[in-house]
């Protein structure tokens, strides 16, 4: 949270936006006995949004709001007074007592400050979930038991249990399922197995639908999906797999007036969701989700708790960071034990079964052997160092050589960087259509933390135009070039195009240069001037990559520490090369960038505790 210098009655100044500072002024309009203090505090709630966070705790505005000159001529108000004012100036409700009440802040016992929309949609999303977490469903366990062990056979001398057969033993029996897992852990392996499970258990022909939150990771869902489903061509037969969508398409999202037109009066017709991705699904997408999606309905969401949170605030998967380990009740535990002939193990089964302390307790599980990198990667051991709670996992890691990194200092890039571009655009020059051009973008790219800057997308960016013009590929100031990939920065469901997607453009056979996007039909063309808005992505945000992946990706660090940098923006790129990562990073850097973790204040793993804590 910022420092900021505000006064609410006159000129302000710092770091708050205007629509924070207009709350604070409406608030002190609507409730004049309202407190300077407590009005601050609504304002420094509403920017705490902007930052991620669905509520603010009091010790924290209180702390922020010795910053204020407002207040400096007033003695700084304690919590306990803090609280006493939100609650007796009208514009604060307890919460507990908000169902029926307009009033647009909520204070829980625990002094942690909400607006009232945020608040009620992570009641809504602990509401849908305890739903779906109860009881237990009908299992024939006779054939699920053949099935398992066809989907999943047993390795040789494997003493361990295979917690993936788990997982996809526990998507029967529960209509929600948890499934964590860092890169290379086979969660979708997993994912399309249980689709042949449920498939060839269903009474019925099932209705399925995948989905993620953005494009790309939609379409890299579709493809592993059908490539692990092509190993099982007898379960799926007869049954032809969904073609995934992004979540907002799947809800019917309304550009014109920011609703969807599928809710609760409009529910989705649908018998298994899966969701991946999940880490990306930020507070609103998910309770308008769960409010679409019918009680009855089975949910799975697919994600990785390492990875950076969504773009707006909150996120169901950090903050489940916070609560015990799965538990499982006895009477699951057997079921599980009988058709998978497995045996959960003790960290998976945590404390005592208590459904009260933690409603999910029965519906998480997390992968946690990698089988897609040998056991010289350093990509993952650095990606399970950063999993590590202490950063010194990470620094002993980084001490090592390793066959698939090469780090550098930021020093050599003057000397390293221009060949290291070429090495990513030399293909894109050399292809002979669009479809090879389109498979050599894909396998490089480069990420930066950055937007602006020598470091950041825009330095890159301009830097391999230079190049390309040097190569005198292209005149001077043309923009739009046969070669160039780009990168869309706003959906349109019109042109099924969305945020994140990335093209080429290259001329159709009349030789007229179009922008070419990648899906489950193939490559479509798009004629320039009728795309969303774009930017060019020789290089993009690691926030952009987020839900791709790559054989080979060049990362770039600024030489000086920046509060944007973290150990979930650092998993997250490293995690997004599948062969070989390029580095450029200070050693100290890293090692500080390993020790600075993103926290997001929520109530979410509060509400889902509901019984230990009291809300």
């Amino acid at each position: 949270m910022p420092r900021f210098d505000i006064g609410v009655e006159g000129q302000t100044q710092g770091q708050l936006d205007e629509l924070d500072l207009q709350l604070a002024r409406l608030l002190l309009r609507l409730h004049p006995d309202m407190s300077p203090a407590a009005a601050l505090a609504a304002a420094l709630t509403s920017h705490a949004l902007s930052e991620g966070h669905t509520c603010l705790p009091l010790e924290e505005a209180v702390e922020l709001l010795q910053s204020s000159p407002s207040l400096a001529d007033k003695e700084q108000p304690l919590v306990s007074e803090l609280r006493y004012h939100l609650l007796t100036s009208g514009a604060a409700v307890e919460a507990g007592c908000e169902a029926d009440d307009p009033r647009p802040l909520v204070l829980d016992q625990a002094n942690r400050l909400a607006l009232l929309r945020w608040y009620r949609a992570e009641r809504s999303i602990v509401q849908g979930l305890g739903e779906r977490a109860g009881a237990l469903c009908k299992v024939d366990t006779n054939k699920a038991q053949q099935l398992l062990q066809e989907l999943f056979p047993a390795g040789q001398n494997s003493t361990s249990p295979n917690l993936q057969r788990c997982a996809a033993a526990l998507a029967l029996y529960k209509r929600l399922l948890i499934l964590c897992g860092g890169p290379g852990t086979g969660k979708t392996y997993t994912l399309a197995r249980i689709l042949a499970l449920y498939t060839a258990l269903a009474p019925t022909h099932p209705r399925i639908a995948l989905a993620a939150p953005t494009g790309r990771a939609a379409m890299r869902l579709g493809e592993a999906i059908r490539e692990a489903a092509a190993s099982m061509p007898v379960l799926f037969q007869g049954h032809s797999l969904p073609e995934p969508q992004t979540l907002h398409r799947l809800l019917g999202f309304q550009s014109q007036s920011g609703a969807f037109l599928r809710n609760a009066s409009n529910p989705l017709h649908v018998d298994l969701l899966v969701v991946d991705e999940a880490s990306m699904v930020d507070v609103l997408l998910l309770e308008a989700l769960l409010a679409a999606l019918p009680t009855q309905s089975r949910l799975i969401l697919c994600g990785d708790p390492g990875q950076l949170p969504p773009v707006e605030p909150g996120s169901l998967l950090h903050a489940l960071d916070n609560l015990p380990e799965p538990s499982y009740s006895e009477e699951l535990s057997q079921h599980l034990q009988q058709v998978c002939g497995d045996s959960l193990p003790s960290n998976q089964m945590g404390a005592a079964f208590d459904r009260e302390t933690d409603i999910l307790a029965e519906c998480r599980i997390s992968l946690r052997q990698a089988h897609r990198f040998g056991r010289e990667s350093g990509m993952l051991a650095l990606a399970q160092a950063l999993q590590e709670p202490a950063p010194e996992a990470f620094s002993q890691a980084l001490t090592r050589t390793w066959p698939d990194i090469r780090l550098h200092a930021p020093v050599e890039a003057d000397g390293l960087l221009p060949g290291l571009l070429y090495d990513l655009l030399h293909p894109l020059r050399q292809a002979k259509n669009v479809q090879e051009a389109t498979s050599a973008f894909a396998r490089f790219r480069v990420l930066c933390a950055l937007r602006e800057g020598p470091w950041g997308v825009s330095g890159i960016n301009g830097c391999c135009k230079q190049l390309v013009q040097r190569q005198g590929r292209i005149p001077t100031r043309q923009d739009i070039y046969q070669g160039l990939p780009i990168l869309i920065l706003r959906n349109d469901y019109g042109l099924r195009l969305y945020n994140g997607d990335t093209g080429i453009i290259w001329p159709d056979a009349d030789g007229g240069l179009m922008a070419w996007f990648e899906n489950e039909e193939g490559l479509r063309p798009f004629a320039p001037v009728t795309l969303p808005p774009w930017q060019p992505a020789y290089a993009m945000t690691v926030h952009k990559a987020q839900g791709a992946e790559f054989a080979r990706v060049l990362l770039l660090l600024p030489p000086d520490d920046n509060p944007l940098l973290s150990r979930e923006l650092l998993y997250t790129a490293i995690t997004r090369a599948k062969q070989e990562l390029t580095l450029f990073a200070g050693t100290e850097l890293l090692h500080t960038i390993a020790a600075r973790r993103l926290s997001r204040h929520s109530n979410l793993g509060r509400l889902l505790r509901h019984k230990a804590q009291p809300v």
